[in-house]
């Protein structure tokens, strides 16, 4: 496992996390029940913690008055997702699902279980949303009603969409927001674009584009040593499906009844640890790194792509021994590096050499 976190290049995990603060928990079944903001009479949860994880996001995110806004930490970005797709359901039963092609897979799958009618939407080249085709159609919807997800990061290119330029669309094609829900899957960069300078604010991962949702991973950019995912969205959604649960002495408000409390105190003790200068420092950095190391390849005749503000590096697939070695993710022809903290100049530049090597003599 040491071996394999030394090489890994592929998946937009931070192994740079560090257990040490957390480590004297690991004794204990440390068990959020219920609501975030009520608890249960279980002794020993975190929900106080949750909630200051929350808030530290709600900030990040700019939520202008908290009282409105609700959140939890959940087992993934999936199932942020999964949830914030049902709330959504919740508010306009028979509104139809719109989504980008390189949506992430969790979209398509939770509209299945969740038995949404679906549209797919077009991309650019750079893996964004096609505004165009958005207009294309969301003209032609003949639902009173839409909900849209978003991608801050997407999964292959690290593209983001325009959150902004989708909302204009939206108004302009008569949703307003009492007739629309968006979400914003921000798995893989809602921690990265509001720490680096240049952001254009259409992109970024925003309350107040006016979105209903947002939901980000805590085992990638944050860097918890276990998978988990926080979500935000509007109280008044979570509202219309809260029910009471007098075994729990709580409210029912999340998928899970039972919640990981260890990735609550691995997620507060990153938050507030690192804090926002911490990981502004990393943002840059990885941006930095990632630019080197397409610069690099592109200067050696490779075909890449690196989306602005992304640190996605996308080339054609190496052969099998480069993709097991450095453990990378390949769709179609093409496979992908993820500069992460973790990711050092030495791994980086072992991996370049690696990759010519293979190149050179294809």
């Amino acid at each position: 496992m040491k071996t394999a976190h030394a090489n890994h290049l592929g998946y937009p995990y931070n192994l740079a996390g560090d257990v040490a603060a957390t480590s004297r928990f690991a004794g204990y079944l440390v068990n959020n029940l219920g609501d975030p903001y009520a608890g249960s009479h279980y002794g020993s949860e975190v929900c106080d913690l949750e909630r200051e994880v929350v808030d530290w996001l709600m900030e990040l995110w700019q939520c202008d008055n908290r009282d409105n806004y609700w959140g939890s930490v959940g087992a993934s970005g999936t199932e942020g997702n999964f949830w914030a797709l049902y709330l959504a359901r919740e508010a306009f039963p028979d509104a139809i699902l719109v989504y980008p092609r390189e949506a992430h897979y969790s979209i398509p799958k939770s509209a299945r279980i969740l038995r949404m009618t679906t549209q797919t939407v077009e991309c650019e080249p750079s893996g964004e949303v096609s505004l165009p085709d958005l207009r294309r159609v969301l003209s032609r919807l003949r639902s009173a009603f839409v909900i849209v997800a978003l991608t801050c990061g997407t999964t292959v290119k690290g593209a983001h969409d325009d959150i902004g330029g989708a909302i204009e669309v939206l108004e302009d094609c008569g949703f307003p927001a009492q007739r629309r829900f968006v979400h914003v899957d921000g798995a893989l960069n809602a921690m990265v674009l509001p720490f680096l300078e240049g952001v254009p604010d259409r992109l970024q991962p925003s309350f107040r584009h006016g979105i209903n949702s947002l939901s980000t991973s805590g085992h990638k950019m944050i860097g918890t040593t276990m998978p988990c995912g926080v979500l935000v969205t509007q109280r008044r959604h979570i509202e219309r499906v809260a029910s009471a649960v007098a075994y729990l002495r709580s409210n029912d408000t999340t998928l899970m009844g039972s919640r990981n409390g260890h990735a609550v105190l691995a997620l507060w003790a990153r938050l507030f640890g690192h804090g926002r200068l911490g990981f502004q420092r990393d943002a840059e950095r990885c941006a930095a790194r990632a630019t080197r190391l397409a610069e690099d390849l592109r200067d050696a005749g490779v075909p890449i792509l690196l989306n602005p503000h992304a640190l996605t590096v996308l080339f054609p697939q190496p052969s099998e021994d480069v993709i097991r070695r450095y453990q990378l993710a390949c769709t179609g022809d093409d496979a992908h590096a993820i500069i992460m903290p973790n990711v050092t100049d030495q791994l980086a530049s072992r991996f370049t050499s690696d990759y010519l090597a293979w190149w050179d003599g294809r």
